[in-house]
């Protein structure tokens, strides 16, 4: 079980880290240039792109738990800010609420995870 969930991290690690530059890149890039799902609206995008984000994050780093959260609330607010200097987009309060709402949500549901993992192993 230990091995297994070992791969599991290491998995993490690379899809989170892609996560965040691909956030990071999407944020950054002139408003043509954003990927975007046309089913669902922008703030769906952002709430699940961060959802992402912070689950394999905080599941990849589990003893540095409460520094992944508090770096994805403070990168989500410094790149709306950085929005700003981009000429086709702009930074508002709403949107970087939203993505902090799917870092939160994304650190609980990574939280619950380990939890039900480490309750498991003691029942078994």
């Amino acid at each position: 079980m230990n091995a297994s969930l070992d791969k599991l991290r290491r998995c993490a690690i690379i899809t989170g880290w892609i996560a965040l530059l691909v956030i990071i890149g999407s944020t950054l890039s002139p408003i043509d240039a954003r990927p975007h799902l046309s089913e669902l609206g922008p703030d769906a995008e952002r709430f699940l792109a961060y959802l992402a984000a912070g689950a394999l994050l905080t599941f990849a780093y589990p003893r540095q738990r409460w520094l992944v959260l508090p770096g994805l609330v403070a990168l989500a607010a410094g790149l709306e800010w950085l929005q700003t200097l981009e000429m086709s987009r702009h930074g508002m309060p709403h949107d970087a609420l939203v993505k902090i709402a799917g870092a939160l949500v994304g650190s609980a549901m990574a939280s619950s995870f380990e939890y039900m993992v480490r309750r498991f192993r003691s029942v078994a």
